[in-house]
């Protein structure tokens, strides 16, 4: 099961505390959501992906549902969330590496099967102690308040 699809047909990923704080760009103008989305530093997001890993290193689900994007908290029961990443992660155990491979930034307007927004999607490349090798995918959404939260997690 992924969850990304199934809870993420209506949400994507969860910023925790060090959500990325950006500008407020306004929601009505699809030319400055475009600019904005080109103005996002994929580092920073990139890192603000990696924390928001290493929080579902130390079993911390929850935590991130807890700060996660409304969009999220709409689309997925907290319960549900903590379980998929549970089940997901903890046969492979504690990872030993990662390394961000793709920072995809789209604004997704209405009409679209998310609901309308910025959002960026973080890829790695990761190293598990069980010497299994795994794609993780880390989503995150602009909501309306201008702050980065965590929108979604999957692990291929």
């Amino acid at each position: 099961m992924k969850f990304f699809v199934t809870a993420m047909a209506a949400a994507l990923c969860v910023v925790s505390a060090s959500a990325i704080a950006q500008g407020q760009a306004p929601r009505s103008a699809p030319a400055t959501q475009q600019a904005a989305a080109r103005d996002i530093d994929p580092n920073t997001l990139a890192n603000s992906a990696l924390q928001l890993l290493q929080a579902i290193d130390r079993d911390q689900a929850g935590v991130l549902w807890d700060n996660s994007s409304s969009v999220t908290k709409r689309s997925a029961k907290r319960e549900d969330f903590v379980g998929y990443v549970g089940k997901s992660r903890k046969p492979l155990g504690a990872a030993s590496s990662r390394n961000w491979i793709a920072v995809r930034r789209e604004v997704v307007g209405t009409g679209a099967k998310l609901p309308p927004g910025l959002y960026a999607s973080i890829e790695f490349s990761s190293q598990f102690q069980s010497k299994r090798a795994a794609t993780e995918l880390v989503s995150l959404r602009q909501d309306e308040d201008g702050m980065w939260r965590f929108s979604g997690y999957v692990i291929q």
